[in-house]
């Protein structure tokens, strides 16, 4: 370990950099363990990514710190900028007045009124999603939940249903982008994004795919006229309070790309990892199953009764903490910062990993343990100061109420008319390389209750 001194402090430096890879390796091979193991330095940590310096804070307190006072003074760092460059400038990539005023245009689409009419639809969907389900048969719950959560956002948001042709499209298209744009940011030199190798090319392809049948989503919700509340409507209706100008063609697509992505991505994984763990705890899925039994028999729990199933909400929370979705994200210093005796200058590099911070120990007890009861009583990791699964300040998920009614809804649906098992022993693993942890492990055998 080596340490920066003079100005900027003294910080220390993670172990194990190889040059020219800096700390890539471990990253990229064990992402969590590494950056869990970097909390062992102190709560400001540098790491290298090839020769980039990028400082790590490994406290909850500094990363709330970071998201929220310290909002105004950073903006989201290099592997957003890339991430902009290939995904657009919408509310995942852009930065400061420009993604507020963004923001605030969408933000109709998830009021309250609005999300009790997607419940509906959400309902219909998943009990359509998990009614074709074979008894007794392997099911693969990650491919599913995308399905399930890809058609919900698409229904909800964008006010029209997929083609056959339209969903194997985004099927395709997705895990390639969401892998892709993560190696890209990490390319040590953007020339080899110019390489004509099969993963550029593949990565190239799905982006055109991606852009081009979510311009199709968009035109179709424009035609069919859904209520002016859903994203085509208010996307084509904003316009520029400089110029009264409606936004462009490329802007309405890069919103309604971010909305997507983050629409089915994020829910599709924590649900894939809720259904994994309550497979391998059979009590508790038992204890859930009668809890949504208890509120509505066949599952369709009306929208004024998802408050009713504290259980499975406690049993979602920690899932949310132990297989936080979005392990990674940064931020870049615009102003002076200083954490802990670390001084970062403008332009320093941030990072910090939701993932590695839910699993303190010092938060939270024997943190590998899946145990929902941690939410029975609210404590200060509960107080969403310490618990970010979906951000925190301005940069905060959008559409995180959202979230949680589908994925309330989607869980309900499915254990009240199925019971899950693995379909072979062997442990979860956390599949590396993507934008999101996604499971990696057996598939479940569903049997019908």
């Amino acid at each position: 370990m080596t340490e920066d001194e003079g100005p900027r402090g003294r910080i220390p430096c993670a172990a194990g950099r190889l040059p020219p890879l800096g700390h890539l390796v471990p990253l990229l091979t064990r992402p969590v363990p590494f950056l869990q193991s970097l909390a062992d330095y102190g709560p400001v940590v540098r790491i290298h990514l090839w020769r980039r310096p990028v400082h790590v804070l490994t406290t909850p307190e500094l990363v709330h710190r970071l998201l929220v006072q310290d909002a105004p003074k950073t903006e989201k760092g290099f592997v957003f900028d890339k991430a902009r460059g290939l995904l657009g400038n919408g509310l995942f990539t852009s930065e400061g007045a420009f993604h507020l005023r963004q923001r605030r245009l969408v933000q109709p689409a998830f009021h309250l009124d609005s999300i009790r009419g997607y419940a509906a639809l959400a309902a219909r969907q998943a009990a359509t999603a998990v009614s074709r389900w074979e008894p007794g048969r392997p099911v693969p719950i990650a491919e599913r939940m995308h399905a399930v959560s890809r058609d919900i956002v698409v229904e909800s948001l964008f006010a029209t249903h997929l083609s056959d042709a339209q969903k194997a499209r985004i099927n395709r298209s997705v895990p390639v982008v969401l892998t892709g744009f993560v190696r890209r940011a990490l390319y040590p030199s953007a020339l080899l994004e110019k390489l004509p190798v099969p993963a550029n090319r593949r990565f190239d392809s799905a982006v055109r795919e991606l852009r081009a049948v979510v311009d199709e989503i968009v035109a179709q919700g424009v035609r069919r006229q859904g209520p002016e509340g859903m994203l085509p409507a208010l996307l084509l209706a904003a316009r520029d309070e400089e110029t009264g100008l409606a936004m462009e063609a490329a802007q309405v697509r890069d919103e309604a790309v971010s909305l997507l992505l983050a629409g089915i991505e994020t829910t599709a994984t924590a649900l894939s990892w809720l259904f994994h763990e309550l497979a391998e705890h059979p009590g508790l899925q038992e204890e859930l199953s009668e809890e949504v039994r208890t509120v509505a028999a066949d599952g369709a729990v009306p929208w004024s009764d998802l408050p009713r199933l504290e259980r499975t909400g406690h049993a979602l929370s920690e899932t949310l903490r132990l297989h936080t979705p979005n392990w990674i994200l940064m931020r870049r210093a615009v102003a002076p910062l200083r954490y802990a005796d670390a001084h970062l200058p403008p332009g320093t590099e941030i990072l910090f990993s939701p993932t590695a911070l839910h699993r303190s120990p010092r938060l939270f007890p024997d943190p590998l343990r899946f145990d929902p009861d941690r939410w029975r009583q609210p404590g200060d990791h509960a107080s969403r100061r310490l618990f970010l699964p979906f951000g925190a300040g301005h940069h905060k998920c959008v559409g995180e109420s959202f979230a949680w009614t589908e994925m309330l809804i989607v869980a309900a649906t499915v254990l009240a008319r199925w019971r899950l098992r693995p379909a072979s022993p062997g442990g979860l693993r956390e599949a590396a390389g993507s934008a999101t942890l996604r499971p990696r492990g057996p598939q479940l055998i569903a049997e019908p209750r």
